[in-house]
């Protein structure tokens, strides 16, 4: 064994665990783990501004990249503020480990009022994750933060916590060989294999629901290959977009919620949910869907039955589960009835395309022209995302469409962040100008590390969501939704990123150009008010307030 100190253990066990960049800032109650991380090859330390940012950031390198997402923070203050990027996580099943410091132990409990001193820290995180550790001594931590990595990975990926007290990570002790003890994909029982086969067997007008799981699992190859051997379409869930790339023939798309689907749906026989818990709408909506019975593939066993009753659940890996399946499938589905779900998606999609205007189609048009297959789009929350980025845009890859499933505003920059430094890949991200101010100051990084991400800001002028919903509450009042904004392209600028003003959707299409074209990070603003409204939306003010 060799002897490290506690810092070091903690550097090279997140290199060990295959994290090649750590978001965080450093403090006085992490600074051992930022000097063992800068000295250790092969993983790097990215400075954010905001701790929240780097917990959203860690979050989206975990989606692209299927690994762990680590996010550093110092105790107290620090910590509280990664506690939005726990809960987003948390809501996306994504792998994010948050790793912040702690008085030192002589101090810790005592309510000396020790500088960051935060007693209850440990039971604010486990709010928000599902496994929190404290380790009393330096002979404890290798272990302390194995545990935590191997749960972050167990199962339904869920984000975990270590807090190390600051003369932990000074202190030396021997280091264990030992490698990480990832669980290996959970598997189903041979029972419900064979109820999961006699249920599908026993179908021809099949439908397969897609969620985010598939991206977890790395399922999408496995999900492609089940698809064609039944000859049944797919729907996906938003965050399920990619699951198959977007131009195969039984490709439908996030259309489930649309009247052509549900009415087509009446005829299937049999509908098969993979890596989705069929999350509510606004409202619970989709929780009262009249649905054929179901077969559910899910790794957490929480979400069988949750919203709707299953006639098989299968609790296990979507990817293990798809390959056992299809080995034992040898019949093709119903044509006719895969036409008519495919005339249906049509459809819908037809009457989404009339819904958004011709303006909005021309930034749909312009926008996709980029999803190639190794394209990452992120979208904060924001009406083009819930109008047009959901239903319309092609995604091409599992987990290449990302974005908060939540429903928070704002996490949209930090996250596409994540996405741009831990691929390499020109990322796009679309923000509104509401949630774009929750985490501006983080331009500055994008500029600092030459990230490939390309801003395009949609400005309104204020909360457009929310708008919309108070005139449709209120009678038509709108109150505290309409906001100051700053001019976007000079403020880029002042921070390092080229900044491109569009004020009519022919100018986005060259500024777009412009913008793919440009090696480091770039910000669009497209002025929204000098376009046609989407149906059902109301008008942007015509001026800051």
């Amino acid at each position: 064994m060799v002897m490290k100190t506690g810092a070091e253990i903690v550097a090279q066990t997140l290199k060990n665990a295959g994290v090649k960049q750590v978001f965080g800032i450093v403090s006085i109650h992490n600074m051992p783990i930022v000097d063992a991380i800068c000295r250790l090859d092969g993983i790097d330390m990215i400075t954010v501004r905001n701790e929240q940012s780097a917990t959203h950031m860690a979050d989206g390198y975990a989606r692209a990249t299927g690994g762990l997402g680590v996010s550093l923070a110092s105790t107290g203050p620090g910590t509280t503020n990664t506690v939005t990027g726990l809960y987003e996580s948390a809501y996306a099943s994504s792998r994010v480990l948050v790793v912040t410091g702690q008085a030192e132990t002589a101090f810790y409990g005592k309510g000396k009022g020790y500088v960051h001193e935060a007693e209850k820290q440990k039971a604010m995180l486990e709010s928000v994750a599902r496994r929190v550790t404290s380790p009393k001594y330096v002979t404890e931590l290798q272990v302390a933060l194995n545990a935590v990595i191997e749960d972050i990975c167990t199962g339904r990926p869920q984000p975990g916590a270590i807090e190390i007290p600051i003369d932990l990570q000074y202190a030396e002790t021997a280091m264990s060989t030992e490698p990480l003890a990832i669980p290996a994909a959970i598997e189903a029982d041979e029972k419900t294999i064979a109820q999961a086969l006699t249920a599908i067997k026993g179908a021809r007008r099949r439908i397969i629901l897609a969620g985010g799981g598939i991206a977890l699992a790395g399922a999408g190859k496995a999900l492609l290959e089940f698809a064609e051997k039944l000859d049944a379409p797919v729907l996906t869930t938003p965050n399920g977009k990619g699951a198959i790339p977007d131009d195969h023939p039984l490709y439908l798309g996030p259309v489930l919620m649309t009247e052509s689907i549900l009415t087509a749906l009446k005829e299937a026989d049999l509908f098969i949910a993979i890596g989705t818990r069929f999350q509510a709408g606004v409202g619970g909506a989709q929780v009262s869907l009249p649905l054929p019975p179901i077969v559910h593939i899910d790794v957490d066993p929480r979400n069988i039955n949750l919203n709707y009753p299953a006639q098989v659940g299968v609790v296990a890996d979507a990817k293990a589960t798809l390959i056992q399946l299809t080995g034992q499938l040898d019949g093709s589905g119903d044509a006719q009835f895969r036409e008519k779900m495919q005339g249906a998606a049509v459809e819908a999609k037809a009457k989404n395309i009339d819904r958004i205007g011709p303006d909005h189609v021309k930034v749909l048009e312009s926008m996709s022209r980029y999803m190639n297959r190794d394209a990452y789009f992120v979208r904060d929350n924001t009406i083009p995302g819930y109008y047009w980025a959901n239903g319309l845009l092609p995604i091409f890859r599992p987990g290449g469409y990302i974005f908060p499933t939540s429903g928070a505003i704002g996490p949209g920059l930090p996250l596409a962040i994540g996405v741009a430094a831990a691929t390499g890949v020109k990322t796009i991200l679309m923000q509104g100008d509401g949630g774009f101010m929750y985490h501006i100051g983080e331009l500055v990084v994008a500029a600092q590390y030459q990230l490939p991400i390309v801003v395009v800001v949609f400005n309104d002028g204020g909360y457009g969501v929310l708008r919309g919903l108070q005139a449709n509450k209120f009678d038509g009042r709108i109150n505290e939704t309409e906001l100051y904004t700053p001019d976007f392209v000079q403020l880029a600028e002042s921070m390092g990123v080229k900044g491109i003003k569009a004020d009519n959707t022919d100018e986005f299409d060259t500024c777009l150009t412009q913008a793919m074209e440009h090696d480091g990070p770039v910000l669009i603003e497209l002025n929204v008010r000098n376009m046609v409204p989407m149906q059902g939306i109301v008008p942007a003010p015509d001026s800051n307030k």
